[in-house]
């Protein structure tokens, strides 16, 4: 158990307290869905409205923390633990603002959705960029296609590449703070278009790797 994951275990259960203090003062309704205009369009009943993220956030933070130990290369993540970690730690982040900004407009304090989102979103694709720059080859986390799995020095060009591409998304859901009618472009968009070109790019740096 190193530092990085006390704070994840931490803010997990600071979710949880924060569900068990707030939980007399909210409706019977919460909202768990905006529409694209950063409008509620649905709601659930209270108990499982307040506890589904802390629920979620545990369930992701054990299954990162599991998988590791199955991956028949399990000996690279000492490589990149603190960015495995930081990781999980971001993503526990990512949910713990959104859980707040949820508690919120439960409560009647309407925080503009579509300006978090877009930040939340800069700031988890900017956190998978440098977890990407560090990843090594495994089964489990990073960009795996069939040709990064194959050849490491595909695993290793792809991955550089990536670094600059989520960089690149991060900036473009930023776009989504100024022009909040359009954030959710701002950041699907970037997402679908950098996935493909990074899928495609692994396969003309393999195709090149095998005509060397």
């Amino acid at each position: 158990m190193n530092f990085l994951r006390i704070i994840s275990i931490t803010t997990i259960l600071l979710v949880c307290i924060i569900s068990f203090l707030v939980y007399p003062m909210l409706p019977t309704e919460i909202p768990t869905h905006w529409n694209v205009k950063g409008e509620v369009d649905g709601t659930t009943s209270v108990i499982p409205g307040l506890f589904f993220l802390p629920g979620m956030m545990a369930g992701i933070t054990l299954l990162m923390i599991f998988l590791p130990r199955i991956d028949p290369k399990k000996e690279v993540y000492a490589g990149f633990q603190k960015a495995y970690d930081g990781l999980i730690l971001l993503i526990n982040l990512f949910f713990l603002v959104l859980f707040i900004v949820t508690i919120l407009w439960a409560l009647g304090i309407q925080i503009p959705m579509n300006q978090v989102m877009s930040v939340l979103f800069a700031i988890l694709m900017g956190g998978i960029a440098f977890f990407i720059r560090d990843v090594q080859p495994n089964w489990f986390a990073g960009i795996r296609t069939p040709w990064t799995m194959e050849n490491e020095t595909v695993w290793k060009e792809t991955h550089l590449r990536g670094f600059r591409v989520f960089i690149i998304i991060a900036i473009f859901c930023l776009l989504g703070v100024v022009i909040p009618d359009y954030a959710y472009l701002f950041i699907l968009l970037p997402v679908i278009f950098g996935t493909l070109y990074l899928f495609v790019y692994s396969y003309m740096i393999w195709q090149k790797e095998n005509q060397t």
